[in-house]
């Protein structure tokens, strides 16, 4: 209370004006004001009200990948330049072909002489076919002659036992009848089947080689292929670490490909803020060097599991990024509303008058303050709601309202 009669003595001291003179004769005349109290106010609104956080992160670049040779060697071409945009499957660099392109010539040359192989292998299975079908005619032709002589032995060694013939004819048609012309022919038969598979199984050697050769003519033709380096992704050339002439190695990337047209901003968060956040939660980025305001994205990952060193979890809201403004590397922050309410009534946190848990507004009526009780919502650093006790248009003080009671003279002399 004595600080409260200071104050307003203050105010009494400074706005009571007493003019004194005298000029023409006139006597001293004093104007007095009548007292009160100045205030400020803000009026109670409807609007929607929420609690917010800012995470500070970076910005990565969405797909990134390494370029690296698939066999070692020198790199005779390099055909990019830092900072080249480029599309996927594009040659960046070539390495030396003389020794793969040797190779080449050696395997074809191996082809050639396994083709030539194989040929000259069927052309001899070809003829060894040949033989076997000559050998059963012949054995055949034989076969017949053999039961011709037979038959006619019998006649003869009827006729010798009539006394027709002589011992001399009967001893030359035997020798006619004989079996034995007919056992060679059956041993050139088996001969020339001998000599047939003998020649499928070196053909068969050959169509190995054959194979073989062509296999090798085939890796030296990939071989070659890989000594074109391309690049395994569309992006932009981040990095580039070699030049013509310098040996590569499959443990050093000779470029590294960075896809600017989709980018992530990537913040890491504690355990007790993790259960605030949901992926497809709307959040404002801000990246300073890149922009004035900020663009509307959503939260699209929140790693399910801490990372093992840090034990924070990873969020990540991808960005658009196709006029290439925002660069990976940048620093940012996006902010998001962890609680929130939608068209509820309004006023400034300073307007409330904290009394033993009980909750008090001074409001104007006409030049008074008149106090109101009231029931508090969701509060923010600056705002709370007002769930009962005042109404939408409520001139609220929130600068003086210490300094007044219930029914007292006041002015308003700042607010809306």
């Amino acid at each position: 209370m004595k600080k409260k009669g200071i104050y307003i003595l203050l105010l009494t001291i400074i706005m009571l004006m007493v003019i004194t003179g005298c000029k023409n004769g006139q006597e001293d005349v004093a104007i007095v004001e009548d007292d009160y109290i100045p205030v400020e106010v803000e009026t109670a609104q409807i609007k929607d009200l929420g609690n917010n956080i800012m995470l500070q992160g970076k910005i990565y670049a969405n797909d990134e990948a390494m370029v690296l040779p698939k066999i070692p060697g020198r790199v005779s071409e390099v055909r990019v330049n830092l900072g080249d945009t480029v599309e996927k499957d594009t040659v960046l660099f070539v390495m030396d072909q003389e020794d793969i392109n040797r190779s080449i010539e050696q395997a074809q040359k191996a082809v050639e002489l396994a083709q030539t192989s194989t040929e000259q292998s069927l052309n001899s299975m070809e003829q060894t076919k040949n033989g076997i079908e000559t050998a059963k005619i012949n054995y055949e032709s034989i076969k017949d002659n053999i039961e011709n002589a037979e038959k006619n032995l019998n006649r003869t060694k009827e006729l010798f036992e009539a006394g027709a013939v002589s011992q001399a004819q009967l001893e030359q048609a035997e020798l006619a009848a004989s079996r034995r012309p007919l056992e060679v022919a059956e041993a050139q038969i088996r001969q020339a089947e001998m000599a047939y598979n003998q020649a499928q199984i070196g053909y068969d050697q050959t169509l190995n080689q054959l194979a073989q050769a062509q296999l090798g003519y085939e890796q030296a033709l990939s071989a070659l292929d890989d000594t074109i380096v391309r690049a395994p992704i569309s992006g932009v050339i981040s990095s580039l670490n070699v030049v013509a002439g310098e040996l590569a190695s499959g443990a050093q990337p000779l470029a590294t490909i960075a896809d600017v047209d989709k980018l992530y901003f990537r913040t890491d968060v504690t355990e007790n803020m993790v259960n605030n956040l949901k992926e497809g939660q709307n959040v404002s980025l801000h990246i300073p060097s890149a922009m004035k305001g900020e663009i509307e994205g959503k939260i699209d990952f929140i790693s399910p599991t801490p990372d093992a060193r840090t034990q924070l979890y990873m969020v990540k809201v991808y960005i658009d990024n196709t006029d290439h403004n925002i660069k990976a590397g940048m620093s940012g922050h996006i902010t998001l509303d962890t609680e929130s309410r939608q068209d509820v009534l309004v006023i400034n946190t300073r307007g409330v008058l904290d009394r033993d848990g009980e909750y008090y507004v001074m409001v104007v009526e006409g030049d008074y303050a008149v106090e109101k009780k009231v029931t508090i919502g969701m509060e923010t650093s600056s705002e709370v709601e007002i769930v009962d006790g005042l109404e939408s248009g409520d001139k609220v003080i929130v600068k003086g309202q210490h300094y007044v009671s219930d029914g007292e003279k006041i002015k308003i002399v700042g607010g809306e």
